[in-house]
């Protein structure tokens, strides 16, 4: 359902500075809209002026037509199935987690490159066009100032169009921003001296020094398969632009009328059951395909994504069937030193036990269980790991015709935290 919601402008100190703790819902599948102009970029007219007073009218013009610079986007993209009142306060959970670790991150494009170098003299002494100056024009350029990239889950056909934790579109809950102002001096640094790179790490960055985030939809299993469902039909985990004069669902675009279009990246998903069997009980709460789209072009981008990661979550009582790998194993096993890296990007040491032989985690004392299980004369009946038999499932309840003869399963559906990788 569409909630109509009022324009929220956000100045980018307030993007920086900004910091809500609220308990999300998703009832309804609430989605707040904001259909305002896709690159609604402020006052250009007071902008022109002023570019024309710093560089005069010839190089002015040349400025403003400055393109947009920034290409960027996720490497890692983990999904985690666990939903439950208790866990929406926790940072050991969310329902995603993305971020740029190998081979993405963040980058000024050629295109822009060359667009200076064919435009911009070089300053004397230099012979060629100086850093400084590759710096100077994007941060003056109308088309890239306060930009910052940002991550959503947004309408295909709508990009302007966010679906709401809570019905209400929220900053740093719904859209999450990443890294800095990318104009910034402090970034630029970092991007300009890797010409032609994809950088991951901000040093100088006084927000966060990585392009990463997460979002929760995770207090309830109603509200985790609505997520589900959106994601494999309407909807999108985007990494999109947001400007600092614009509202908070706003993007960045090449000034088309087309919603659909803006600049930045989808990543449209796919869920089925563990193994991909007929099983009438299980929930399809594993990420099984995860497709990367050009929002700017609408292309689908060729690069594969693997997502055979998954790794079922135990109660802590049941450790002992999923412990933890000693000191000794991951010594002589570079393989598994790399998985467990790659795990604990998402997953951290301090709050997950992980084995990956096994393909599970287990909570440590300090993080809630992942399950509110069902309770059988008092006693707590576990979780069903064998992911092909039977098992209660809270989606479906008590009455329905999946349990033949009203025969109820007593252990609790497993939940996954499946991580894809961009080979």
């Amino acid at each position: 359902m569409k909630m109509p919601n009022k324009q929220t402008t956000v100045k980018v100190a307030g993007v920086i500075a900004a910091s809500f703790a609220l308990v999300v819902s998703f009832q309804n599948c609430g989605k707040a809209g904001f259909d305002s102009s896709l690159d609604e970029t402020g006052d250009y007219g007071s902008l022109d002026a002023a570019l024309t007073s710093k560089y005069g009218s010839q190089t002015a013009s040349k400025v403003s037509s400055v393109p947009f610079a920034f290409d960027g986007g996720f490497d890692q993209i983990s999904y985690n199935s666990c939903a439950e009142s208790n866990l929406a306060t926790s940072n050991a959970y969310y329902a995603i987690r993305a971020g740029a670790y190998q081979s993405m991150g963040m980058k000024v494009q050629d295109s822009y490159y060359t667009y200076v170098e064919s435009n911009f003299s070089p300053v004397y002494p230099a012979t060629s066009v100086t850093k400084a100056q590759f710096a100077e024009y994007l941060g003056d350029s109308p088309a890239n100032i306060n930009v910052m990239p940002t991550m959503a889950v947004r309408d295909r056909a709508n990009l302007t169009s966010v679906y709401s934790a809570s019905g209400s579109l929220t900053l740093n809950t719904d859209v999450v921003p990443m890294a800095d102002v990318l104009s910034s001096s402090y970034i630029m640094e970092s991007l300009l001296s890797n010409r032609g790179q994809m950088v991951r790490y901000y040093p100088y960055s006084t927000n966060s020094r990585t392009l990463e985030a997460n979002l929760k939809f995770n207090s309830d299993q109603s509200i985790s398969q609505s997520l589900r469902d959106i994601l494999q039909s309407a909807g999108q985990l985007t990494m999109t632009y947001l400007n600092s004069t614009t509202n908070v669902g706003s993007v960045v675009s090449s000034g088309s009328t087309n919603k659909a279009s803006a600049y930045g990246r989808g990543y449209r998903m796919s869920f089925g059951q563990p193994l991909n069997i007929a099983n009438g009980f299980s929930p399809l709460n594993v990420l099984h395909v995860l497709q990367e789209v050009d929002l700017n072009t609408g292309n689908v981008i060729s690069a594969s994504w693997n997502c055979n990661r998954r790794y079922k979550i135990y109660l802590a009582r049941d450790a002992a069937s999923c412990p933890a790998h000693t000191a000794a194993e991951i010594a002589v096993n570079a393989t598994l030193r790399y998985e467990l890296e790659v795990v604990r990007r998402h997953f951290r040491a301090d709050q997950w036990d992980v084995n990956v032989t096994n393909g599970c985690m287990v909570p440590k004392a300090t993080v809630p269980s992942c399950y509110v299980e069902n309770t059988v004369n008092n006693v707590a009946q576990g979780v069903e790991y064998n992911s092909a038999a039977s098992c209660y499932n809270p989606l479906i309840g008590s009455v329905s015709a999946a349990y033949p003869n009203q025969v109820i399963p007593t252990k609790r559906c497993a939940n996954y935290a499946t991580i894809c990788l961009k080979n």
